[in-house]
C-alpha cells in the first residue's frame, strides 16, 4: 500500500474518531433541547423563574468562559474535553430532582460544560489536523460536523419525544448519560495537544506562567480581522440562543398542543441541509454575509404575523442559516486565530455572547417574545455589516490555517 493510501486511511480513522466523539457530546446536549422549557413549566416554575434558570446558565458560561479556553491551551485540549464529559453528566443527573436550587446548580454546571464543548473540541481538532494532515481540507470536516450535528439532533428530537412519553420530561437527561460515557471513552484515546509547546508541568508556578502566556498570545494576535470574526460569532450565536429560548412560546400562540420533538427534528433537518450546502466543493454555497441577512429577516416574521405555519417556515429558514454558519465561521477561525491561544480566543468571544443573551432575557421579561426576536434580528443585521467589511482574501475558504497565526 502506498504512503498516500496509508495517509488517507489514517485520515479517515482520525476524522471518524473525532466526529463520533464530538457528536456523542453534542447529542447529549441536543436531547434536552425540545423539552427543557416544558420541564421547567411542568415543575411549576413561573416564567420569571424559568428566565432566571436560563439566564444563570449563560452567566456561568460567560464567567467561566474567561478562563475555559486558557485552561484548554495551557493544560491540554483532550483533558478539558474529558472534563466536559464529567461535568455534563452531573448536569444531566441533577435534572431528576424537582428542587429549584438543584436545577439552578445544574444550569450553572451546564454553563461551564458548554464553554468547554465549544472551545476544547475545535481547538484540539485544528491543532491535531495541522500536525498530522495539513494537506487535507479542514473546512470539509467542519461541514461534516455541522451535517452530523444536525442529523444527531433530528434523532435526539425524536428520542427525546419518545423518552418523555415513557419516563416524563426528565427522561431525555437520563438518556444522555450513556452518550457522554461513549464520548469520554473515545476522547481518552486521543493524543494530547496544548497551546504551548513546552512539556506538561502541573506545578502552580508553571500553571500560572502558562495561563499568562496564553493570555498574552490572545491580545497580541487580536488584529482587526480576528476582532470582526469574533463580533460575528458573538452576534450570530447570541441571536441563536435567544431564538432557542423563544421559539416555543412564539409557536404556541393560539395552539393547544405543539409536538416539540417533531418540530425540533424539522429544524435540524433544515440545519443539516445548510451544512451540506456549505461544503467548500458545493456550487450552492451561500456567502456568510447573505446567511446573516436571511437569518435577520427570518427572526422579524413573528413580529408581523401570528400564523403558526408562517412562523414555522421562518424558523426553519433560520435553522438553515445556522447550518450554513457553523462550518464557515469555524473555517474562518482556523485561518485567523492564533494556534497558541486558539481555545482562549474562541472562549473570549463567547463571554460577550453570553452577556448579550442574559441582557436580552432579563430585559425581555416584560416584553413579548416577538419583540426580543426583533432585537436578535438587529444583531444579525449588524453581523452582516461586520462580514462585508472584511478584506476579500480573508474570507476565501480553503480549509487551511493562516501560517502567520501558527507561530
Amino acid at each position: 500500500m502506498s504512503a498516500a493510501a496509508n495517509e488517507g486511511a489514517d485520515y479517515d480513522v482520525f476524522r471518524r474518531n473525532y466526529l463520533t466523539a464530538f457528536l456523542c457530546g453534542a447529542a447529549s446536549d441536543w436531547l434536552k433541547g425540545p423539552y427543557i422549557y416544558r420541564l421547567y413549566e411542568a415543575r411549576g416554575f413561573s416564567p420569571e423563574q424559568i428566565t432566571f434558570l436560563f439566564a444563570s446558565g449563560y452567566v456561568s458560561s460567560a464567567a467561566f468562559g474567561l478562563v475555559a479556553g486558557a485552561l484548554c491551551d495551557a493544560f491540554g485540549r483532550r483533558r478539558m474535553c474529558l472534563v466536559f464529559c464529567g461535568l455534563y453528566t452531573v448536569h444531566c443527573l441533577l435534572h431528576v430532582f424537582s428542587s429549584f436550587t438543584m436545577l439552578l446548580v445544574a444550569r450553572a454546571i451546564s454553563g461551564v460544560a458548554t464553554a468547554l464543548l465549544f472551545c476544547a473540541f475545535e481547538a484540539w481538532l485544528v491543532a491535531e489536523h495541522a500536525r498530522r494532515f495539513s494537506s487535507t481540507n479542514l473546512s470539509d470536516i467542519f461541514s461534516l460536523q455541522t451535517q452530523g450535528n444536525a442529523l444527531v439532533a433530528v434523532v435526539a428530537g425524536l428520542v427525546a419525544q419518545g423518552s418523555v412519553e415513557v419516563g416524563g420530561y426528565a427522561a431525555p437527561f437520563v438518556v444522555a448519560v450513556p452518550l457522554l460515557t461513549c464520548c469520554a471513552l473515545l476522547v481518552a484515546q486521543w493524543s494530547e495537544n496544548v497551546g504551548s509547546k513546552s512539556k506538561e508541568d502541573l506545578s502552580v508556578s508553571t500553571s500560572l506562567m502558562k495561563m499568562q502566556s496564553v493570555a498574552a498570545a490572545v491580545f497580541s494576535s487580536m488584529d482587526s480581522i480576528v476582532l470582526r470574526v469574533g463580533i460575528m460569532q458573538c452576534l450570530f450565536e447570541g441571536s441563536m440562543h435567544i431564538f432557542i429560548f423563544l421559539w416555543t412560546p412564539c409557536l404556541q400562540r393560539g395552539v393547544n398542543r405543539l409536538p416539540h420533538g417533531l418540530v425540533f427534528s424539522v429544524y435540524m433537518i433544515c440545519m443539516m441541509i445548510g451544512g451540506k450546502q456549505s461544503r467548500s466543493s458545493s456550487r450552492m454555497r451561500p456567502s456568510l454575509g447573505l446567511v446573516f441577512v436571511i437569518a435577520s429577516c427570518s427572526l422579524m416574521v413573528p413580529r408581523f404575523v401570528e400564523d403558526l405555519w408562517c412562523n414555522l417556515a421562518a424558523f426553519c429558514a433560520f435553522e438553515w442559516c445556522c447550518g450554513c454558519y457553523f462550518p464557515q465561521i469555524a473555517t474562518l477561525r482556523s485561518r485567523h486565530f492564533c494556534e497558541k491561544s486558539r481555545g482562549a480566543t474562541i472562549s473570549l468571544f463567547r463571554v460577550p455572547l453570553n452577556i448579550i443573551v442574559v441582557v436580552v432575557l432579563v430585559w425581555g421579561r416584560t416584553q413579548p417574545p416577538e419583540m426580543m426576536l426583533m432585537s436578535a434580528s438587529g444583531a444579525l443585521a449588524t453581523a452582516s455589516v461586520a462580514f462585508y467589511t472584511l478584506p476579500r482574501n480573508s474570507v476565501e475558504v480553503n480549509g487551511h490555517a493562516d501560517p502567520r497565526k501558527s507561530e
